[in-house]
């Protein structure tokens, strides 16, 4: 067969010579194809399972959204399962992506390392999100100012003025004809009936069937931004009440194992000796109802605990 001599793609093996008297001696160099696939980027393949989940996933898109991703609106917290989908829209549905709204909330107390995420997903992706904030503030200083501490108002007040008023403005902003959500069946700690289309709500939960394992095996094999607070553990002697572990000061010792806590053995995690109980945060919401958990346990246990 003919090859593309020179292509930078081939691999070069041993030259062969030949010699006619009286002639010019020729050499001939043949270079074997090689195979570009994932792992040769650094990546690993998806399994066939979770590839399965991928094909779902671009069904139910090509289903229920319009090609140009109008009057369409992805509520992203920037979670682990929220830049999934945007990974997986860039890749098989770039002009739905571009059409679409990400809306994002800046409630004022989020973590900081959700904000430096969220840029990275941007820039990687291409794609800017609709930031909305609570009305007529700009920072947390100013939250005080106009609606109090966060630790004294009641959590229905705060998550009104503080998430729901701002996203009903993106709604209207965005003329929003279908929600997409980052939901999954597996995210409470016991599983949960999703359905991927509601169509009384106009609402898309393209992820449902996606679990937790399904999630970060598709960020790793494709390098979609998380967030650099899952590198943390918290090793302690004892139990900490989860609506305690948001406190400042806690008796334990916060460990950067220099990677996600999924990609840590148990006993990276641990340490040496190993802590009698160590947290790790799955999920990030508000600085102050987010908490850390045991590894084993689920992303929800960590949030909303001062709603409890």
């Amino acid at each position: 067969p003919a090859f593309p001599f020179g292509s930078s793609c081939y691999h070069r093996p041993p030259r062969m010579m030949f010699s006619v008297p009286g002639r010019t001696i020729l050499r001939i160099t043949l270079r074997a194809p090689s195979v570009q696939g994932p792992q040769s980027r650094g990546f690993a393949a998806l399994s066939p399972a979770l590839q399965g989940k991928v094909d779902g996933f671009r069904k139910e898109i090509e289903q229920h959204l319009p090609k140009d991703g109008k009057r369409v609106v992805f509520a992203t917290a920037w979670l682990a399962t929220d830049n999934v989908f945007v990974a997986l829209m860039h890749k098989h549905f770039p002009a739905a992506l571009s059409g679409m709204n990400l809306v994002a909330i800046d409630t004022m107390h989020l973590f900081p390392t959700t904000t430096v995420c969220a840029k990275q997903v941007e820039q990687k992706y291409g794609k800017a999100a609709l930031w909305k904030m609570p009305a007529d503030v700009t920072n947390r200083d100013e939250f005080i100012t106009q609606y109090g501490d966060c630790e004294d108002m009641d959590s229905a007040d705060f998550d009104f003025v503080s998430k729901v008023e701002p996203f009903q403005r993106a709604l209207a902003e965005c003329n929003k004809d279908i929600l997409i959500t980052g939901r999954r069946m597996d995210q409470a700690a016991q599983r949960i009936s999703l359905d991927v289309w509601e169509d009384g709500r106009r609402t898309l939960n393209p992820m449902a069937s996606f679990s937790w394992q399904d999630i970060i095996d598709y960020a790793d094999a494709e390098g979609v931004p998380v967030n650099s607070g899952h590198n943390f553990a918290y090793r302690c002697d004892a139990p900490i009440e989860a609506t305690k572990r948001h406190l400042p000061d806690l008796p334990w010792k916060k460990v950067d194992l220099g990677k996600p806590f999924w990609k840590s053995t148990e006993a990276e995690i641990k340490g040496s000796p190993p802590a009698t109980i160590t947290y790790v945060f799955k999920s990030f919401g508000d600085t102050h109802t987010t908490v850390p958990v045991e590894p084993h346990e689920s992303e929800r246990t960590g949030r909303f605990v001062r709603q409890a």
